[in-house]
């Protein structure tokens, strides 16, 4: 018979599946999700030109940044949609539903005529696609890390959700790495012509091969569970999540929105910063980001076992200290026109920001009863990425531009870590509740409150 730790805390039998499956699947249909994200970030200057010709360099950023911002309005719709399907209809069917139309819109945008063909038909068609994109993205995340959390073992649950974040990271690394080789093979008329297109036609047949694994893998334990308990579905998990757990949703959104702005700077506003700010060529800014997206990549199962032994809280308090101390600091070393520095001063913030990545992924699983948990988690989730986490890219060039300072973003991140920070020592620590039953997520009142407080007890 398995260990205790090596069994899905659902129904505390071995999974039909292997757990290299089970894993496998969520992960490489996430992996296809952020690496359009990667994509068009990396491809920001290039889609600029192509879509805002007439704009000054300056001007057409910003415009392909608030572009990029548009997607992440959209999340929160598709949160609803798409959490309150997956708590009445089930995990795995939604989840392949979003990498399909993750998949669909990322190729029409490879297709997309350009500004120098239809005028300004063509950044409307470029938003409509980014809406879709945003839709099929505020499905993603929540419903992935809770297929994963609701399969894990209780003591590595943050091993098993937080394998997304990592292989989203790694995501974001062969968008960068792609996008610098065809930028070192081709001419920029090849690139700016026609070159451009080729990554984002990339993910169709990606997306048909993760849509075939999810299909392959059973709904998870915790949720079929409490449908045996409750066949009846409830009418609107959306308006169960909003009205009985608004309050783990507040505390969600601040936590997310601390991660949100981080790691969307990082992840694809900083290449942009190194060539349009400092002046690194774009295959030397792409090179560094990769390299510290990397050191991201290995971090986050090494916090992961951390906070399965330790718990959420450390990594998220402890993270959002260390990046408002060092924030600053790190963009001065960014802005030093060095490579090296170029290096560091990502790596410098880095670190604490996987952190905090780490402990939110995981801990958005935790704070609502699996009845609710897709929907709760995808909606404080998703409207934080929506204020801040899309945002970040063109608010941080904005500031730049308005302030004439390379320093502007660091001071931004000190802001947000200081405003939410009140947030982060409210939330309550989660990594010992069970997600195997559907007790009340520890904010209501009463007898839920009560069931709660039992399901709190340390094991």
């Amino acid at each position: 018979m398995a260990a205790q730790h090596d069994v899905p805390e659902g129904n505390g039998e071995a999974p039909a599946t292997r757990p290299i499956k089970i894993v496998g699947a969520a992960c490489f249909g996430h992996m296809i999700e952020w690496y359009e994200f990667g994509v068009y970030g990396y491809l920001a200057t290039v889609i600029a030109k192509v879509f805002f010709p007439a704009a000054s360099d300056s001007a057409g950023l910003l415009a392909t940044l608030a572009i990029f911002g548009v997607a992440f309005f959209a999340r929160p719709v598709g949160a609803v949609l798409f959490g309150n399907l997956g708590d009445k209809f089930g995990r795995r069917t939604v989840l392949a539903s979003t990498i399909l139309l993750m998949g669909g819109s990322t190729v029409l945008i490879g297709v997309l005529p350009t500004y120098g063909q239809v005028g300004v038909l063509a950044p409307v068609l470029i938003v409509i696609c980014r809406l879709l994109q945003g839709l099929s993205a505020g499905g993603e995340t929540s419903g992935a890390a809770t297929f994963l959390a609701e399969y894990a073992p209780q003591r590595r649950r943050a091993l098993w959700a937080t394998s997304i974040q990592a292989v989203g990271v790694i995501a974001f690394v062969v968008a960068a790495l792609f996008v610098a080789g065809l930028t070192a093979v081709l001419t920029e008329d090849q690139l700016y012509s026609w070159g451009w297109r080729i990554p984002f036609l990339m993910a169709g047949p990606l997306a048909v091969v993760g849509l075939y694994l999810r299909f392959k893998i059973a709904e998870t334990p915790a949720y079929q569970k409490v449908q045996e308990a409750a066949p009846v579905k409830q009418p609107s998990p959306a308006k169960e999540a909003l009205v009985r757990h608004w309050r783990p949703i507040l505390l969600l959104f601040a936590i997310v929105t601390v991660e949100s702005v981080a790691s969307y700077t990082a992840k694809t506003y900083l290449p942009t910063y190194l060539i349009a700010t400092v002046g690194l060529s774009k295959t030397t800014a792409l090179l560094t980001t990769s390299a510290t997206l990397v050191l991201s990549a290995v971090l986050v199962p090494c916090y992961a076992l951390l906070s399965d032994r330790v718990g959420r809280k450390p990594l998220l308090i402890g993270g959002t200290v260390i990046l408002f101390a060092v924030s600053v600091p790190s963009f001065l070393m960014i802005g030093s026109g060095s490579v090296a520095g170029a290096v560091a001063g990502q790596m410098l913030a880095i670190i604490p920001g996987t952190a905090i990545s780490v402990a939110v992924v995981v801990m958005q699983t935790e704070l609502f009863p699996t009845s609710v948990r897709y929907t709760g988690a995808a909606i404080g989730y998703n409207t934080a990425y929506a204020a801040f986490g899309g945002s970040a890219p063109f608010v941080a060039a904005a500031l730049i531009t308005a302030t004439g300072t390379k320093l502007a973003p660091g001071f931004y991140f000190m802001a947000i870590a200081a405003v939410f920070f009140v947030a982060l020592v409210k939330i309550p620590e989660t990594f010992r509740r069970s997600l195997s039953a559907n007790a009340d997520s520890g904010f209501g009142t009463g007898a839920d409150s009560a069931s709660s407080a039992r399901e709190q007890q340390p094991a």
